[in-house]
């Protein structure tokens, strides 16, 4: 398949990337500063997401049968950008998969969410990824997937390397003790995406681990693993909604869809696979 990734220097979009390549479909890439090295110089498409005009061209020239939406940046141009792609993907029937987020949820905290569960959002990030879910969903129906990403650990993603950043810095490491969540690798999402492209599945998908740990849990087992042991850590408790119930469920995503067992992954597995 033709695919376009629109913001493939990110995280996603580099992983995603490879792993499309490695099943034969034929990838394109859009970026807006930073040119990616891994895919070729005539398929890596420079575009800021206000150009409209020149999206138009994009689209025509390759007429992609799928769309993955991992942009970043201002959120009118970018739901601009989504509603214009929408309208082409409308005309000619391709599809797309849209990234969204467990911050869909951040204003319910007080469990974990599953595909069903209507988008509650506190936060401008939120807010704004699930009205892209909502309109894109009125204009593509089945012709969308939606997927709600946890928090992404990989060998070099921002989030692990800010962590081994501060090991080398030996700083205090922040653990939050009443923080439950869900996350996942970035390897793996792209497995996931790959098969949910490959098998023509629509609607809504939570990809994280099949179970939830502690933040602090987390933390602890992995920088043991990582061969750590004179971490000072600071416990700390995130607010709750409610003294009656002090656990916070955020970045908390399970799934009543489950995948293949091959593209589940437990945090046990998540920390053997960092380390």
């Amino acid at each position: 398949m033709k695919i376009i990734i629109f913001g493939v220097s990110g995280t996603i979009g580099k992983a995603l990337t490879k792993t499309l390549t490695a099943n034969h479909h034929e990838v394109y890439g859009t970026y807006h500063l930073n040119k990616p090295s891994f895919l070729a110089s005539d398929r890596t498409i420079q575009l800021p997401i206000d150009e409209l005009d020149r999206l138009d061209k994009v689209l025509m020239q390759v007429n992609p049968d799928f769309v993955v939406m991992a942009l970043r940046g201002d959120f009118a141009k970018q739901l601009k950008l989504h509603l214009r792609t929408a309208e082409f993907l409308r005309n000619t029937g391709g599809r797309m998969i849209f990234c969204s987020t467990s911050n869909v949820f951040d204003a319910s905290t007080d469990s974990p969410h599953f595909e069903k569960d209507p988008p509650f959002a506190a936060s401008d990030y939120g807010k704004f990824k699930a009205e892209c879910e909502r309109v894109l969903a009125e204009m593509l129906q089945d012709k969308l997937i939606i997927v709600r990403i946890p928090t992404l650990f990989g060998h070099d993603t921002p989030r692990t390397n800010e962590l081994r950043q501060q090991l080398r810095n030996g700083e205090t490491i922040k653990i939050y003790t009443n923080l439950y969540s869900t996350r996942n690798t970035d390897q793996l999402l792209s497995r996931q995406l790959t098969y949910l492209i490959e098998q023509g599945l629509t609607g809504i998908f939570h990809l994280g681990t099949s179970d939830i740990m502690n933040h602090s849990e987390f933390l602890k087992k992995l920088l043991a693993r990582w061969g750590y042991t004179d971490v000072v850590f600071e416990e700390l408790m995130q607010e709750t909604f409610s003294s009656v119930i002090p656990e916070k469920y955020y970045n908390s995503l399970l799934t009543n869809r489950p995948l293949p067992k091959e593209l589940q992954i437990t945090h046990e597995q998540l920390i053997e696979y960092l380390s």
